[in-house]
């Protein structure tokens, strides 16, 4: 699990950091234009991407191997998804693009409809590795195809290729993972249809789907009424603050919930609960010190960084850098029920959290934006909230030992949070950047084992032994 967990941090911290410094190269070398042509093809695929995969990558894991009935079906019907996804997109390029005056639109949006064959290619070996506990390699794939499609994606700008670029850099990123994927775990399907075995497996996927669609279409709504209400700044610097929160929190949550919920696949019920607390003490550890260094630092240093016209995005960064990460805490939960193929619980707190998100925002954003991001960053603490309150019962978990795990890593990293801001109040530079660091690592561990010495030093000598491990099982025998 350690080595899972690791290389899988590794990676999708790459992938994150080449998605961050992407989009300011390219913007600088294509101009305004050519990313405005491309940003208004992009949502169009965005809304319906959740429907390419159908939910099948996670819930085909649950399945027997050799059940080729099910396995073949998938894939045809993965195929006709797909095929019906990019024709109905592509209709509907002509009228955003007659809405817009953008008469070059549907031929971009026509190619990038090849995303959507190759995320269907992609699924069956996905949910196979999955089954096998195989997590590493998708990792290592994502990151491979990301910065494989980052350099074809910058050689065209540089060519002078305009917008082609991007779509070229977007669409090779999903054909090179394809074929790894499918080069490491290769399925060919039967000339067969039987729906009959996938009904189990369509309600599990229509349920994660679901849950994508409903926050997407969320997201969406936020943008839509934060643009109409304060203008595009005010849109760019929510947004911006939004996906770079979730992005880095994304990195270190995704590959805790593939390992948690290839776990949750295969042990009996009464180790679920346990499993949860111990990945979720985890996050603590390792997501909640980093984000909310994050959330002193980003005030002071984002200006610094992309220039005084992002200044207005400091702050609203660092609400969603303390908050994100109880969206994490939700979404591990989510991976055990996923696995136990309770469906209904997760896809609920999704469509409530949407819902909530948007009302956050249609009540506070009057206020200014930095009401409406306090709002929204609030709804995901209540999220992780329910996400545990709901499921109690169904994994069996006492909420006490969820509190009690939880309650000093994230107070620590709080009052690390205050110690670091404190210094950056008096010292604007980066020798104050360190300052600040130190004292947030500081005060972090100095709280825990004031506090909590017990768990803390048993998670610390835990860490160094998988590290210890790992060194033992990689060094070479004589």
């Amino acid at each position: 699990m350690a080595t899972n967990i690791i290389a899988s941090w590794g990676a999708n911290l790459v992938k994150v950091m080449v998605q961050l410094v992407m989009l300011p190269v390219m913007a600088r070398v294509l101009g305004p234009a050519e990313m405005g042509l491309y940003a208004l093809a992009l949502p169009i695929l965005a809304l319906v991407m959740p429907l390419a995969d159908a939910g099948l990558a996670n819930s085909l894991a649950r399945e027997k191997p050799d059940n080729h009935r099910v396995w073949s079906t998938s894939f045809w019907m993965l195929m006709f998804i797909s095929l019906l996804l990019a024709v109905s997109v592509y209709g509907g390029s002509f009228g955003v693009a007659h809405t817009s005056n953008q008469p070059r639109l549907p031929q971009i949006v026509l190619a990038l409809c090849a995303i959507f064959p190759l995320m269907g290619l992609g699924v069956l070996p996905m949910a196979r590795m999955i089954q096998k506990g195989r997590l590493v390699a998708p990792a290592i794939i994502d990151m491979a195809s990301n910065l494989l499609g980052a350099g074809i994606g910058i050689a065209g700008a540089l060519s002078g290729y305009g917008v082609w670029s991007m779509v070229a850099q977007y669409v090779s990123v999903f054909a090179i993972r394809a074929f790894l994927l499918n080069a490491c775990e290769l399925y060919w399907p039967r000339m067969v249809l039987d729906f009959s075995g996938l009904k189990s497996h369509l309600g599990l996927g229509g349920s994660i789907t679901l849950s994508k669609i409903a926050e997407s279409a969320g997201r969406v709504a936020e943008n839509s009424q934060v643009s109409r209400i304060l203008g595009a700044s005010a849109l760019g610097a929510y947004g911006f603050a939004n996906q770079v929160a979730r992005f880095l929190s994304e990195a270190v949550g995704n590959s805790l919930w593939a390992n948690l919920y290839y776990q949750s696949l295969h042990c009996e019920h009464d180790r679920l609960g346990p499993q949860l607390i111990r990945m979720n003490r985890l996050l603590c550890h390792i997501l909640i010190p980093a984000s909310f260094l994050g959330a002193a630092l980003s005030p002071t240093f984002l200006p610094f960084v992309l220039g005084d016209k992002w200044v207005d995005a400091g702050w609203p960064l660092a609400i969603f850098c303390l908050t994100y990460p109880f969206t994490i805490m939700s979404n591990l939960v989510g991976a055990v029920l996923y696995a136990r193929g309770h469906a209904i619980i997760p896809m609920s707190v999704a469509v409530l959290t949407a819902c909530a998100r948007f009302g956050a925002i249609f009540l506070f954003l009057p206020y200014g934006l930095m009401s409406a991001c306090i709002g929204v960053g609030a709804i995901s603490i209540l999220q992780a909230i329910g996400s545990f309150l709901a499921s109690r019962e169904v994994i069996g978990i006492r909420i006490s030992e969820v509190l009690v795990t939880s309650f000093w890593p994230v107070t620590a990293a709080l009052l690390g949070f205050w110690g670091a801001f404190t210094i950056l109040l008096y010292r604007h530079d980066i020798e104050g950047g360190i300052y600040a660091a130190a004292c947030f690592g500081g005060i972090y561990v100095l709280a825990q084992i004031m506090f909590d010495r017990s768990r803390f030093l048993t998670d610390a000598s835990g860490i160094v032994e998988l590290v210890r491990r790992k060194k033992t099982k990689s060094e070479p025998t004589v």
